[in-house]
Order: structure tokens, then sequence, then C-alpha cells
């Protein structure tokens, strides 16, 4: 019987401990669990919602890639689409992450407009998160949130 009295208790005090779900993938205690950032951020990662339609692309070797998608004449925007009814500025260059702060330098734009006008280049330093397949960009203005894949 005194053995039953601390397991009891020990229940009580992880039933208080609230939701046991451990779906962190930074949780060494999950299986499969990366610890690693920068792991977990290569690949594909999309986002198409009324502000933006974007895909970056981040690889092993640190080399990032970013198609900006969008309408010129404000209509539904098809990724597969060509210029003018679908402006692409493809932008490339190079990452480097320490623990959660993403850094950017983009050393290079391409249009598919003909007149190619193309915005200027600058470096982007954001703290990102990742949980599960979702890529969340911390930006100055508000989050942005990337899914895995196309």
């Amino acid at each position: 019987m005194a053995k039953l009295i601390p397991l009891w208790t020990m229940c009580c005090l992880l039933l208080a401990c609230g939701n046991f779900e451990r779906s962190n993938p930074f949780d060494p205690t999950v299986e499969g669990s990366i610890t690693d950032l920068n792991a977990l951020l290569v690949g594909t990662w999309s986002r198409a919602d009324v502000e933006r339609n974007q895909v970056y692309t981040f690889k092993e070797d640190g080399r990032v890639e970013l198609r900006d998608y969008s309408a010129p004449d404000g209509g539904a925007i098809d990724r597969n689409g060509s210029y003018p009814e679908t402006l692409v500025l493809s932008f490339s260059g190079t990452y480097v992450l320490v623990g959660d702060r993403l850094r950017i330098s983009f050393t290079s734009v391409r249009t598919n407009d003909p007149s190619g006008q193309v915005p200027s280049l600058r470096d982007k330093v954001v703290p990102i998160a990742i949980l599960g397949d979702v890529l969340t960009m911390k930006e100055a203005d508000g989050n942005r949130e990337y899914m895995r894949g196309i």
C-alpha cells in the first residue's frame, strides 16, 4: 500500500502538467526528432496568400533561391504562366543559419519581364521557427508562414 501512494501522487502530478503531445521536432525525446535547424530548413518552402506567392529553395551547400510570382493585372497567379499574365522574379544567393537567425544574401535577380525591371538586392536577417511542415519567418511587420513542398 505504501508503494501505491507515491505512484498515485506521481500520476496526479503528471496529469497536472497538461498536454502530453510531444510534436516539437527539437525535443530530443520525440522519436525521429531533428535537433539541427539547418537540416530541417533544407528543401522547398511555399507560400501563396493574399500578400505574396513565393517559393524558397534552401540547399545543403548554403545556396538559396526565391521565386516571387505576381499577376501584374491583379488577377489570379499561375506559377506556370508566362509574362504578362504572370510576373516572375527569380533571386539566387546564399544563406547562413546561426541559432534561429537566418541571413539571406541574394547576389542576382532575373525576371521574365522583357523590360527587365528588377528590384535592388539587399540582405535579409530574420528569426525563424520550423514546426512540422511549417517554416515561420518572423519579419518586423509580422510572421510569414511557408509550407514544405511546392
